[in-house]
């Protein structure tokens, strides 16, 4: 009996370490595979979904979109530290949905993020589990967002509160939803109209208009604020937005306050508090946004102000970033942004007095921006180092400012923490900072962007009014989207 027993817990220890062996086997073979697939992408649509603890919601979300979606796809779910099951029901899903499990300290603008790496289709979609889609969707949606070139991001219509997305419908259960989806999802271009604005439940996107914006900014103290933020990149760009009429999605009545729509359109959640911080912060970063698209001084207007002119289709969210400045990708790589372009910079230099801090910017916008020239032996460090040296024969970026009488100026601005101090004056009091150049000089769009580009590193030039008036202005300097995540 005693001997029987041994053989058991022998058998259960080789059962346990065989377990684990294999384990650990699939899970080195997986990571090879998905290094070996990483930036592949697949001609069709990846469908992103962002839930926690939701798993009522996810699993009728997903059993629309597989019983109503004939379009090649793939399903990802980015889960947030959910405790209702739903990491299980992912598990049991796992041959026929992509997913990522993440902690509950990772907030829902960080797993979007996530999701929009993880995406290898050309188009993709970001949908709230609470959307049911019907038959007929994907196929409405493409043929908008295909219809024009300069087409970036198409939304449909639903029942839901959003705006000008929210159509009327009849009260009907989850069982009638398909046949009015089906009798209204119609090819019909004459229902399409451009807008402005979209509301996030959900989106069908180029990857290049993802490219070309950036991921979502983590900074922002809401999905709604962050969506927000992401739309006026897409509006910088003079990329074009539209409803879909002919694409009906149903949007669950019982869970609309838990959506995170856009916050003009949508009904707001949280306290007046919290929506009075996120306006706050939007306001603190993009100072007045409707000189983006109706004030020609800064450059970015166009008639009946839809952004840039499709002969600047180029440019990119990094094309608005400061020409000089020192930027650090998730590598670890550092870079030099060039007009339209980048230079990989590498080795380390105790040459010079100039000492800058890197700006972390995410892989999408150093892919947006074309690598140029040979590696140059002049910066050294990472994002959590000190200060690194910089060859004084190398480009900084060289600041404006004018001269105000009526301010209290400091005598001398040779440190950083000087310099930072006159930026905030020079703000407080009204003025304006610019990076200028051979003959044009660039605004920097609100004191968060300053700061935001370690702009009291770099020199600062006093010039008069009718210096500045001469310089041509070109495209504001814009703050870079705030990433916690290796993006």
């Amino acid at each position: 009996m005693k001997r029987l027993s041994t053989q058991r817990k022998h058998s259960k220890r080789l059962g346990k370490k065989g377990y684990w062996s294999g384990y650990n086997r699939g899970q080195e073979q997986g990571r090879k595979l998905g290094q070996a697939s990483f930036g592949k992408i697949f001609e069709g649509v990846s469908i992103i979904i962002v839930s926690c603890n939701q798993l009522q919601q996810l699993r009728a979300c997903i059993h629309h979109i597989e019983e109503n979606t004939s379009h090649p796809h793939e399903i990802i779910v980015v889960d947030c530290g959910s405790t209702d099951g739903t990491p299980t029901y992912l598990l049991r899903k796992s041959i026929a949905v992509r997913y990522a499990l993440l902690t509950k300290d990772v907030q829902m603008i960080g797993s979007l993020n996530q999701g929009l790496m993880m995406a290898k289709g050309t188009t993709i979609v970001v949908l709230d589990p609470n959307s049911m889609v019907t038959p007929g969707w994907l196929d409405r949606l493409m043929g908008c967002l295909y219809s024009d070139s300069r087409m970036g991001v198409v939304g449909p219509v639903t029942n839901g509160p959003f705006g000008e997305q929210q159509i009327e419908v009849p009260d009907m259960n989850e069982n009638e939803v398909r046949p009015f989806a089906t009798a209204h999802n119609i090819p019909n271009p004459d229902a399409w109209r451009e807008t402005e604005s979209l509301a996030a439940f959900c989106l069908l996107l180029r990857r290049d208009t993802l490219v070309k914006t950036g991921y979502w900014d983590e900074g922002c103290h809401s999905i709604e604020e962050a969506h927000a933020d992401w739309l006026l990149r897409v509006r910088l760009l003079g990329i074009r937005m539209a409803i879909a009429g002919d694409a009906f999605i149903h949007f669950a009545e019982s869970d609309r306050d838990t959506v995170y729509g856009f916050p003009q359109t949508a009904e707001s959640i949280g306290s007046t508090e919290e929506r009075s911080r996120n306006r706050s912060f939007f306001v603190q970063k993009w100072g007045d946004a409707d000189k983006l698209f109706h004030d020609p001084e800064f450059g970015t207007a166009e008639p009946h102000g839809q952004g840039l002119s499709s002969k600047e289709a180029h440019l990119s969210a990094a094309s608005f970033y400061p020409v000089g400045a020192l930027v650090q990708g998730p590598s670890g790589a550092v870079f030099r942004i060039e007009p339209g372009s980048r230079r990989r910079l590498h080795g380390a230099s105790d040459a010079g007095d100039k000492h800058v801090r890197l700006v972390r910017v995410s892989q999408l916008d150093l892919l947006a921006l074309p690598l140029v020239g040979e590696p140059e032996a002049t910066v050294s460090g990472s994002a959590d180092a000190p200060p690194v040296a910089v060859a004084p024969e190398e480009p900084l970026p060289v600041l404006a400012a004018p001269e105000l009488g009526n301010m209290s100026m400091l005598p001398t601005l040779h440190i950083p923490a000087q310099r930072k101090r006159w930026i905030e004056l020079l703000y407080a009091e009204g003025g304006q900072l610019y990076q200028i150049g051979n003959g044009w000089k660039r605004p920097f769009l609100s004191l968060y962007a300053v700061m935001s580009w370690q702009a009291e590193d770099y020199p600062i030039q006093f010039l008069s009014s009718e210096e500045l008036s001469a310089l041509t202005e070109k495209q504001p300097i814009i703050a870079p989207p705030v990433l916690r995540g290796h993006l």
